[in-house]
């Protein structure tokens, strides 16, 4: 019979992420989807020390011993949702309400040529948003300055640009406006510099078996640039540094084929 040659088993590689982050107890929480992760990769680097025999007069190494491995790796998303974007920031999302109250009199310091955020304090400092009703007044609330004159606002954002050559001098005005009742995500960074939970991946491989990978304990560092305002074309793109840990009661890594029935 003819030699029986291996069948290679080639891999384009495919699939979806899922993090599973610790909490305070390091207890799982559940699975977080990551969306498109269009790069995942793992790097292992040893650490030995050599031992070379003094017993001829050629240095020889006769000995090696593995003193450490290092199991790293980067994780690329391009899928920015809030809760994605909360880990790259190591902070959280949360909702926010924005109530339909009419505000007056919200005093602020002012200056011809600049733009001024609504609503924003030290709480909120992103301030309010879709606004309606805005008006503009003196210091004392006796002189109310015209629109398109005076000032320019943008309902939208809720921004307002004081004019110059207007009337509105520097010195303090009051805003008054609406704001639209709503909700909606806010995302806020946190004082963590990294997070640590397990990383689940499974494989729709593009050519390949699929074998789906189990990472138990894993550290994620944001890393690299968040491009805010760019003039290509290109997605966005959040990196993360990964560390895969050994648990205590397991092993660092676990890669399985799927159960197939006969």
């Amino acid at each position: 019979m003819p030699i029986q040659h291996t069948t290679n088993q080639y891999l384009i590689s495919r699939g979806r992420v899922y993090f599973d982050p610790y909490n305070a107890s390091e207890q799982l929480t559940g699975e977080i989807d990551l969306g498109n992760c269009p790069g995942l990769s793992i790097t292992i680097n040893t650490e030995k020390k050599d031992h070379f025999s003094s017993q001829t007069g050629l240095r020889q190494k006769d000995a090696t011993w593995l003193l450490q491995v290092d199991r790293t790796g980067t994780l690329s998303c391009d899928n920015f949702s809030p809760a994605n974007a909360s880990l790259w920031l190591a902070g959280q999302v949360e909702t926010k309400t924005q109530a339909a109250t009419p505000v007056t009199g919200e005093l602020r310091g002012v200056l011809p040529g600049r733009q001024y955020q609504l609503g924003a304090t030290a709480a909120n400092p992103l301030g309010v948003r879709n606004v309606s009703a805005v008006t503009v007044k003196n210091e004392a609330g006796t002189t109310t300055y015209a629109a398109g004159t005076d000032y320019n606002v943008d309902l939208e954002t809720g921004r307002v640009q004081i004019l110059e050559g207007g009337t509105i001098v520097a010195g303090k005005v009051q805003f008054g406006y609406t704001p639209v009742a709503a909700t909606f995500e806010s995302v806020k960074s946190g004082g963590k510099a990294e997070l640590t939970g397990a990383l689940r991946v499974v494989s729709d491989n593009a050519a390949g078996g699929n074998r789906d990978w189990y990472l138990p304990k894993v550290t994620l560092t944001p890393s690299g640039d968040l491009t805010l305002i760019a003039e290509g074309d290109d997605v966005v793109i959040m990196e993360f540094g990964l560390e895969a840990l050994k648990p205590a009661n397991g092993e660092a890594i676990y890669c399985d084929g799927r159960p197939v029935a006969p």
